[in-house]
Formats: structure tokens, C-alpha cells, sequence
């Protein structure tokens, strides 16, 4: 016999025709079949009648405008489903298999730009195997942590979202300014208030330099509309640019001091509780690969 189930390759199975025949038995319809498949309704009818012509055998009932099963299209039919959810659950397989060595990491511009994004490389030659996606939720609101393997927060231990934390680097409030900008040492709380301090208008950063000043007898300006933000990024460009002291982190800042894009203004350094953490997710707990990941933010604070 001529048809497809003379030959034995795979190849030899007219994908074509079964589908042709799998949307017409679904809609019992061989018109709402073709504009599913973006073909031509006569197309849809060629396939069909070829298939059929192949078995041997009748496969659909005509009876215009509906079509429906003969026992024999009904036994194909079966098959074709059950072949289909099979094919889906294989490459629902796939897909976990290629992605299980990808670790989506959510975070901040901020955090992304001054500091993850150079140490990344370092990761790279010791996990050759794992690829990094990077996600900033500063430009994308609704992208939640159930989207993630791991998300970078910073904040108070005691307030992070995950399964697991881990923490990074803690928090050490240090201004920061271009160089020449301020008189070197500037240790006088009460003369540093006297120059420009931009502040970061948004989030849990509106009350640093409060937290900075605090317990001296320095009194701190109220900021004027071109010394608050609402970015880190702009806040830090401006900074760079000679408009004003910052208060940074850090070990964030740690890049910039080395390129010499800024300097520590003064000695006096804030401690608090707060600091960056990666955060594993519920999705990621059960995943080696991410679970490296954290471990390794974990250890960049005490290799820089």
C-alpha cells in the first residue's frame, strides 16, 4: 500500500494532513479548521481527502457546514490527542532541562550598574555552566518575585521576602563627592551640612541623611527640588558631576573611589542594620545552580 503506514521513518508521517485532520475532527468544521490554521478552507479539505486516501479508509462524515467522526477517525483521533499531550509533557521536559542551569536574578539598576555587573565574569569562569538573566524591577513594576530565582533587596533582615537569604554587604552611610568638590578632611558634621547634600527622595532612603547627622550638632538643610531625587542612578550622576555631596554605600561605591569618579568626604561612617541580600525564591529553592548563585553574592563582599 502506498500510504503512511507502508513506510517506516518518521519522516514519512505527513504532519501536514494530520493536523489538517486533528483541527477539523476538534471543530467539527473543516471552515473554522483552516482559519485556525491560516490556510485556505479547500486546502484544509485537500489534506483531509489525501490523508484519507492514504489509509484506505473514510475518516469524517461530511455534512456541510459540519463535519464529524467515522469509528475510524475517532480511533485516529484518539491517538493524535494522546500523542499531543504526550509531545507537550516532553517538551514541557525540555524546557525545564535548558533552563535549569539559568538563574533569573531581579534587582535594581542601581545595584545591576555599580556593582553586580563587573564582579559577573569572575562568576562566569568559575560556573561556566550557569547563565545569568538580569531583570531590573526598575522598569518593570509588575515583573514579581514569583518571576525570579533570586531577588536582591535592600533592606532590614527581618523584612525579605524568599525562602532563603543571604547577605551580601551591610550598610555603611559614607558621603561621597566629586573630587576637589569638598575640602579634604571634612570631618565637621556642621561643615559638611553647609555644602549641597542631594538626597534620594524615594523608598527607605528619604531619611538618610538624617540618620547620618544624627546624635551631632549639625542642623540638615531642607533640600532644595534640584537636590532630591527619586532615581539612585541620577542621584549618582549628579554627584559625579560635581552638584553636590551624596551619601552612598560603601562597598557600592567601592568602583567609583577606585576609578577616581569620587572620594569619601571625611571619616565619619553610619552602621545600620539594613544591607543588600539575595534572596532565594520558592520557585529556585530546590535548584543547585541558583543556589550557587547565593552563595556567591554571599562571598564577592569578602573577595573585593
Amino acid at each position: 500500500m502506498k500510504g503512511i503506514l507502508s513506510r517506516n521513518s518518521l519522516d514519512a508521517l505527513d504532519w501536514k494532513r494530520l493536523t489538517a485532520f486533528e483541527a477539523v475532527a476538534r471543530h467539527c468544521n473543516f471552515t473554522r479548521a483552516a482559519r485556525e490554521l491560516n490556510v485556505q478552507q479547500p486546502a484544509i479539505s485537500r489534506r483531509v481527502a489525501e490523508l484519507e486516501a492514504d489509509l484506505g479508509v473514510q475518516l469524517l462524515f461530511r455534512s456541510r457546514p459540519n463535519a464529524s467522526l467515522t469509528p475510524e477517525g475517532e480511533v485516529l483521533h484518539r491517538a493524535i490527542v494522546a500523542a499531543s499531550l504526550q509531545v507537550r509533557d516532553a517538551l514541557e521536559q525540555v524546557q525545564r532541562h535548558r533552563d535549569r542551569n539559568l538563574v533569573t536574578i531581579n534587582t535594581t539598576i542601581g545595584f545591576a550598574s555599580c556593582y553586580l555587573m563587573q564582579r559577573l565574569a569572575a562568576f562566569r569562569i568559575e560556573h561556566p555552566g550557569i547563565s545569568v538573566e538580569l531583570v531590573s524591577r526598575d522598569q518593570n513594576e509588575t515583573y514579581g518575585v514569583e518571576h525570579a530565582d533570586i531577588v536582591i533587596v535592600f533592606d532590614g533582615p527581618d523584612r525579605l521576602p524568599g525562602v532563603q537569604q543571604t547577605r551580601i554587604f551591610g550598610e555603611t552611610l559614607v558621603p561621597v563627592a566629586r573630587p576637589g568638590l569638598v575640602p579634604e578632611p571634612c570631618d565637621n558634621p556642621e561643615i559638611l551640612a553647609s555644602y549641597p547634600l542631594l538626597h534620594l527622595a524615594s523608598g527607605n532612603h528619604t531619611d538618610d541623611w538624617a540618620t547620618f547627622f544624627d546624635h551631632t550638632k549639625a542642623t540638615l538643610p531642607t533640600p532644595t527640588s534640584e537636590q532630591k531625587f527619586t532615581s539612585f542612578m541620577v542621584c549618582l550622576q549628579a554627584a559625579i558631576n560635581g552638584d553636590g555631596v551624596m551619601l552612598g554605600w560603601e562597598k557600592l561605591m567601592q568602583d567609583h573611589f577606585d576609578l577616581g569618579l569620587l572620594v569619601r568626604v571625611g571619616d565619619r561612617r553610619i552602621t545600620t542594620d539594613r544591607g543588600y541580600f539575595a534572596c532565594l525564591t520558592e520557585r529556585a529553592k530546590e535548584r543547585e545552580s541558583a543556589r550557587r548563585m547565593c552563595q556567591w553574592l554571599g562571598s564577592i563582599a569578602n573577595d573585593d
